[in-house]
């Protein structure tokens, strides 16, 4: 999003600037339906700046999804992602241009967050992290977090989530598992009382 909008009824998305915002269809010449932070609505467009439009023969197909079920080639996944703060927990989406069934590295998704986080350092009260500065967590099936070291913690969460992602309900384009990135030095996020 580039501007702030307030949604001024149930079916509309209240957006910030900044969001990445999942586009699912368009309305009309005006208005979009998309998904952010777990909510879903239409917003007008001129509100955002459209990084992959949407295929003109998918518009109306939830996720860029095709009649046939196949995704159009060259359109973006969502991975969910929650930065745990000391103010609290930001939740963002990130675009990128690969199949949900793709297993991404431990280093890129450690290069991936370092890039998306710098980015954020663009808008108000960001702060710049860089690689040695953060860590990766996904939560187990008990709730807690785990710190993912290696590609077999990224393998781990992976498997998890194939058993525990179908409780949640995600827009098509959506990862099965969610990153929460927290500040390296930082361990009292994790349950470490017995």
């Amino acid at each position: 999003a580039v501007f702030d909008f307030s949604s001024s009824g149930r079916l509309e998305l209240s957006l910030k600037a900044g969001d990445v915002i999942f586009l699912l269809r368009r309305v009309n010449a005006d208005w979009l339906e998309g998904t952010v932070r777990d909510k879903t609505g239409i917003f007008p467009e001129s509100f955002v700046n459209i990084i992959k439009p949407l295929p003109e023969s998918d518009s109306d197909e939830e996720g860029g999804a095709s009649k046939n079920g196949k995704r159009a080639q060259g359109s973006y996944s969502c991975l969910r992602c929650y930065l745990l703060q000391p103010e609290g927990i930001d939740t963002r989406d990130i675009c990128v241009e690969e199949d949900l069934s793709i297993q991404p590295s431990h280093e890129d998704l450690l290069s991936r967050m370092s890039l998306f986080f710098s980015l954020l350092s663009y808008f108000p009260l960001r702060d710049v992290f860089h690689v040695e500065d953060i860590a990766l967590n996904y939560r187990d099936p008990m709730g807690d977090l785990i710190r993912i070291l290696d590609d077999e913690d990224v393998a781990l969460m992976v498997q998890e989530s194939k058993h525990t992602g179908s409780n949640v309900k995600r827009p098509v384009n959506q990862y099965p598992w969610e990153l929460l990135v927290t500040h390296a030095k930082d361990l009292t996020v994790y349950n470490t009382e017995y």
